[in-house]
C-alpha cells in the first residue's frame, strides 16, 4: 500500500528533476523522510526514478551553502539551475536563513524543501514544531505553505509546485512585475505519518508550463531598452561583483577608465585600471574623481570606500544590473536598468579623448608592492598561481580586498574566474561555497580566506565517506584573527580592546583540525614554499595554512 507522503515526494522530486533541478542537498531528520528517502532511490538509480545528484551533510547551514555553492559553480560553467536543499522541522529551517540572506542579495537560485508538521499539530505544543510559514520573509522570492498530501489526493499538485518554484527560483517569472533576478524560494510541506518507504512506483512527470495569477509564463525577457550614455570626455565605469565584460566594452567603447573589482568578470583590458584603489586614496587621484562628469556602474560594487564616494559624488550616474536587487541603486542615479542596454555599447561618434584615461594610469601606476612575508605578499602568491583555466573562490573580508589591490589587468580571454559571497559579504558558509562551486562545476576550484572565515565554516570541510570528495584547495592566511579591523575606525581605541573584541585571535592549531575532517595540510612560511605548494592540482580536499606576520 502507498504512503500520500511517500507518493508526493516521489512526485515532488521527480517534478522538480524533469524542470532542471538536478542537484539535491539533504540534511538528516524524520519527518522530512518521505523526501529523504524519495532522494536516495533516485540517486541509488531506482527504476523510473529522474537522475539526480544527492550530497548529504549533518549541518544545515553548512549544506545550504553548499547549495548555494553548487548554484554558483553550475552558472560559472554555463549551466545556471536551481539547487534544493531539503532539511526536517524546527531549528533546522532557522540554520538556512544566513545562506537564504546570501542567495537572495546575490540572486542565487536555490529551493529549499522544508518539512513540516500537520496543522492539527501546530501550535498545541508538539515537539519540533515552530512557525515555519514566513520564516525567510522577504529573502525568498515565492513561499508556499503546503498542505499535508492525503489517500485520495489526485496527482498533479507537486508538479505543478516544483514548475513554479523552478521558474520563481530562476527570476523566469510572467510579467515585469512578477520578473525578478534569480534567488531562493521556500516549500513549507506538511507531512503526515506513515513517513518511511512505501516501495511505490515513481510517477512519469512531464513538464508543465507554471502559471503565475493566471497568466502563462511566455518565456524570457526583451532585450532591455535604454539610451545612448552621455558623450562627455571624463567619464568612469565601474564594475561591481557579477558585471561581467560588457562593462570592459563600455569602458573601451567610450575610453574611459574601468575601475573593476576582482568578482566583475571584467577586470581585464586596456581600459581597466588595476591600480585605481591606490590612486582613489592619493590627493591626484581624489582630484580626478572629483573632476569625473559621468559614473557608469555596473554589477554591485562592494568593496572600497573610494569608490564609494565617486558614486555618491557623481555628478551625472547612470547604473546597471546593480546585482539582485538592481532597484536599489543610488537614489540620485539618473537611469537605472536591470541589465547593460545595447545602447550603452554602441560606439560614440567623437573618437574618445585619450588624456583622461592617461591621467587616470599615471596616478595608479605607483602602486606599492609587498614587502615582506605578510598577508598581501600571500595573496600576491596565489593570484600568481592562477591562469585563464582557473576557477577559484575569495573569502569576503580582507582577503578580496587585498585582491583588489593587487590583481593585475588581464588580457582579454586570460582572467581566471573569481567568485566571493558579495550578496551580503558575509564571512559564514565561505569553505562550504568554495567545496559547492567544485561540486557544482565539476572542476578543481581554489580558494583564498583568512583564518577567522576559515574557522567560522570549518564544518564545511565535513565530507561523509559516502559524499563525493571534489578537488579545492584553501589557503588559509593565518594573520592571528580579523586584521581587517586594524584599518578601520575601530582601530582608534584602546589596543587591548581592539584586540580581544574586533582581531578576536582564536589560537586555533589547524592541522590536528584538518586531519579530524579527513582533509589534507600543508603548512607555509614563505612567497616561495607557497608558490611551490600551489604548483599541482589539488586532489580531493586540501588546506595549505599560509602562516604569516599581522
Amino acid at each position: 500500500m502507498t504512503h500520500p507522503a511517500a507518493s508526493f515526494a516521489r512526485e515532488l522530486v521527480a517534478a522538480l528533476a524533469v524542470h532542471g533541478v538536478e542537484d539535491f542537498v539533504l540534511c538528516p531528520g524524520s519527518r522530512s523522510g518521505p523526501v529523504a528517502h524519495a532522494l536516495v532511490q533516485a540517486a541509488s538509480g531506482s527504476e523510473g526514478a529522474p537522475k539526480v545528484s544527492l550530497h548529504v551533510r549533518i549541518d544545515e547551514r553548512s549544506a545550504s551553502f553548499l547549495a548555494l555553492g553548487i548554484a554558483r559553480g553550475l552558472a560559472a560553467v554555463g549551466t545556471p539551475r536551481p539547487v534544493a536543499v531539503v532539511t526536517t522541522s524546527g531549528t533546522a529551517v532557522g540554520n538556512l536563513l544566513p545562506a537564504v540572506m546570501e542567495a537572495h542579495h546575490g540572486g542565487v537560485p536555490l529551493i529549499l524543501i522544508t518539512a513540516d508538521r500537520p496543522r492539527e499539530l501546530r501550535g498545541v505544543g508538539a515537539n519540533q514544531t515552530t512557525d515555519q510559514v514566513g520564516i525567510f520573509g522577504t529573502f525568498v522570492r515565492w513561499s508556499a505553505d503546503i498542505g499535508a498530501p492525503a489517500d485520495a489526493e489526485p496527482a498533479g499538485r507537486a508538479t505543478r509546485l516544483a514548475s513554479r518554484a523552478a521558474a520563481t527560483a530562476t527570476g523566469d517569472a510572467a510579467s515585469d512585475e512578477a520578473r525578478a533576478a534569480p534567488g531562493p524560494v521556500h516549500l513549507n510541506v506538511e507531512f503526515r505519518e506513515p513517513l518511511g518507504p512505501d516501495g511505490g512506483e515513481w510517477p512519469e512527470t512531464a513538464r508543465v508550463e507554471p502559471v503565475f495569477s493566471g497568466v502563462i509564463n511566455v518565456g524570457s525577457p526583451a532585450e532591455v531598452l535604454g539610451e545612448p550614455l552621455p558623450q562627455v570626455a571624463r567619464g568612469v565605469v565601474i564594475a561591481g561583483d557579477g558585471a561581467g565584460d560588457a562593462a570592459r566594452i563600455v569602458a573601451e567603447t567610450h575610453g574611459w577608465p574601468l575601475f573593476a573589482e576582482p568578482t566583475s568578470g571584467a577586470r581585464a583590458g586596456d581600459s581597466c585600471i588595476a591600480g585605481y584603489v591606490h590612486a582613489l586614496g592619493t590627493p591626484e587621484g581624489r582630484q580626478l574623481a572629483a573632476d569625473a562628469e559621468l559614473v557608469v556602474v555596473i554589477g554591485r560594487p562592494t568593496l572600497t570606500r573610494g569608490v564609494q564616494a565617486l558614486i555618491a559624488e557623481a555628478p551625472s550616474l547612470y547604473v546597471a544590473a546593480h546585482g539582485a536587487r538592481w532597484r536599489e541603486a543610488p537614489l540620485h542615479a539618473t537611469q537605472v536598468l536591470p541589465r547593460v542596454p545595447r545602447a550603452w555599447l554602441d560606439r560614440p561618434d567623437a573618437t574618445p579623448a585619450s588624456a583622461w584615461l592617461d591621467a587616470w594610469r599615471e596616478v595608479a601606476s605607483g602602486t606599492p608592492v609587498a614587502e615582506g612575508w605578510n598577508a598581501k605578499a600571500a595573496a600576491e602568491t596565489w593570484l600568481a598561481a592562477l591562469d585563464a583555466e582557473s576557477l577559484a573562490v575569495i573569502g569576503s573580508s580582507g582577503p578580496i580586498r587585498t585582491i583588489d589591490r593587487v590583481a593585475p589587468a588581464w588580457p582579454v580571454g586570460r582572467a581566471p574566474q573569481l567568485l566571493a559571497n558579495r550578496g551580503l559579504s558575509g564571512i559564514d558558509g565561505t569553505v562550504s561555497t568554495a567545496v559547492g562551486v567544485a561540486l557544482g562545476s565539476r572542476r578543481p576550484v581554489e580558494a583564498l580566506m583568512g583564518d577567522v572565515t576559515f574557522l567560522h565554516d570549518v564544518g564545511g570541510l565535513l565530507v561523509g565517506p559516502l559524499e563525493s570528495r571534489p578537488d579545492v584547495r584553501i589557503v588559509v592566511v593565518n594573520d592571528g584573527g580579523g586584521t581587517i579591523f586594524a584599518g578601520l575606525e575601530h582601530a582608534a581605541a584602546p589596543e587591548s580592546h581592539v584586540e580581544r573584541v574586533f582581531l578576536t585571535p582564536h589560537g586555533v592549531a589547524l592541522a590536528p583540525l584538518c586531519a579530524a575532517y579527513g582533509a589534507g595540510y600543508a603548512l607555509v612560511s614563505s612567497s616561495a614554499d607557497l608558490a611551490q605548494a600551489l604548483r599541482r592540482a589539488p586532489r580531493g580536499i586540501e588546506v595549505v595554512e599560509a602562516l604569516v606576520v599581522r
